[in-house]
């Protein structure tokens, strides 16, 4: 495997490359993490014809010596009452105002990466997930899988009537104080009205990736193997 940094379409990104060009998984990290974080997972969900990105977020965090991204802003004081105050955060009609940018920018990078791939799958964690299922409905972009990992639905407006339905995997922690379950359930729901294949699965925990989750998405991404 052949591991290296580069910048696709305009976009930094860590990649492991193999000798077979089959298919392509991109995943998008959360807010204030960067390309680096979810990077190690690869070598428990890799299989021979994978070849793996990690974008870094495009938008730049002051999060002292640590180099934190994000792929668009939060209002961190009203994530902080709501976390304290035990409130749900409804985010359906919400439109971050970078959020228009940043999925120009993506679409771009996965359809760039298309040209070197047969199949691509995309996933993310929280922010990153969001990203990843607004891109798997744009009409430009062919997308073939799509793993959510403690997302919420985002921006409805912006979700198409009709998309092309394909396989996903979604998981969500019960006990998640920054994006509660509700957020979560709502994102199923339009997905499955979109014909998408696939469906929520709880576990108990916060805003993480418990190691069943990681044995899921393992077992997900097979049948593109």
């Amino acid at each position: 495997m052949n591991t290296s940094r580069e910048t696709v379409a305009g976009v930094e990104l860590l990649q492991v490359l193999g000798q077979d060009p089959s298919v392509g998984i991109v995943f998008f990290h959360g807010y204030g993490a960067n390309m680096h974080d979810l990077f190690p997972l690869w070598e428990l969900w890799h299989a021979e014809k994978f070849n793996w990105y990690f974008p870094n977020g495009i938008h730049s965090l002051s999060m002292g010596p640590y180099a934190g991204r994000a792929w668009f802003s939060i209002d961190l004081e009203e994530l902080d009452r709501a976390m304290r105050e035990g409130r749900t955060r409804d985010l359906k009609k919400s439109v971050p105002p970078e959020l228009d940018q940043t999925l120009r920018m993506l679409d771009a990078l996965v359809s760039e990466l298309s040209t070197r791939h047969e199949t691509i799958v995309l996933g993310g964690f929280s922010q990153g997930a969001m990203c990843a299922a607004h891109l798997s409905l744009r009409p430009s972009l062919r997308v073939d899988g799509l793993v959510l990992l403690s997302g919420a639905l985002l921006a409805e407006e912006r979700f198409p009537e009709q998309a092309r339905g394909i396989p996903f995997y979604q998981s969500h922690g019960q006990q998640d104080p920054v994006l509660p379950l509700a957020g979560a359930r709502d994102l199923e729901e339009r997905l499955r009205s979109l014909q998408f294949k696939g469906h929520l699965k709880p576990f108990s925990g916060g805003h993480e990736i418990p190691s069943s989750v990681i044995g899921d998405v393992s077992s997900f991404l097979r049948q593109f193997s």
